[in-house]
């Protein structure tokens, strides 16, 4: 059997048939097109060991889902009702769990599980990826799906969420796919990318939280001037005594800081 789901009409009638409807509250585009369908299999092949235990975040009408059951042990995690109906149906042999994922993240362990993959609605990926790679087990790999221009936020050297997710993880681009890929066409391109997530953390990721939200509370001003800007979620004289240790200007703003600065930071704060 071919992958059954490759046309807005198949998908369309499927719905119909549930009095059901695409839900763009929850951010739904399917993959349609097959050779991106194919790509996005042959890089997770090249990634993930074959046989491995694996988690699938949202997998829709299981376009990834028909090309990597017979190669990997799937556990599905999908939120739409009909949806998992439809999975249940055409997957029978999967393990399917309809429920939200930052539920189930929340109520289920994820540490068994050292690869996750997933297509992520766009308005809790920040959400997923954080409180995924915080949970998983250690080291691993994740490979998601999500909006190009927030991948390429996640690839610069410089914000706050980048800084951040590169205190677990090494992140990099695989390769981007046109909006034409998907049904409904979304309004962005998207692009896939890894993470692989480290054993350890470079720093306490509590302390960095605190440190970053301090210093990128307002992006024109010196970061100095950012953290004496709000509340003192860390001490602001002993952030200048240890940022004088490792030569840290700040009179710089905090996108001119280089990440490893803040691990640096972190780490000898840490050690008092």
């Amino acid at each position: 059997m071919d992958y059954p789901f490759l046309s807005k009409t198949k998908i369309l009638d499927t719905l119909k048939q549930k009095n059901a409807n695409i839900r763009k509250s929850l951010g739904q585009n399917f993959l349609i097109d097959p050779n991106y369908i194919i790509k996005i299999v042959e890089a997770i092949q090249l990634s993930i060991p074959q046989y491995s235990r694996m988690l699938e975040i949202g997998p829709g009408f299981g376009a990834l889902t028909f090309h990597l059951k017979n190669h990997y042990d799937l556990v599905l995690v999908e939120i739409d009702r009909v949806l998992c109906e439809i999975l249940n149906e055409y997957f029978p042999e999967q393990s399917i769990h309809q429920i939200d994922i930052l539920e189930y993240i929340q109520n289920y362990s994820l540490n068994d599980f050292n690869f996750i993959i997933g297509n992520l609605p766009y308005y809790i990926t920040t959400d997923i990826i954080i409180n995924t790679i915080k949970s998983m087990k250690k080291p691993g790999i994740c490979i998601f799906l999500v909006q190009k221009e927030y991948a390429e936020k996640l690839l610069e050297e410089n914000n706050s969420i980048s800084i951040y997710l590169n205190n677990f993880s090494k992140i990099s681009k695989l390769f981007s796919i046109p909006k034409n890929a998907f049904f409904p066409i979304p309004q962005v391109e998207s692009m896939l990318i890894k993470l692989e997530v480290f054993r350890e953390t470079k720093c306490n990721p509590e302390l960095l939280e605190k440190i970053l939200r301090m210093s990128f509370r307002s992006k024109r001003k010196k970061m100095i001037n950012s953290w004496q800007k709000g509340d003192e979620l860390i001490s602001i004289s002993l952030l200048r005594e240890k940022a004088e240790i490792i030569s840290l200007d700040l009179t710089k703003r905090a996108e001119e800081i280089p990440k490893e600065a803040f691990y640096q930071l972190v780490n000898l704060i840490s050690k008092d």
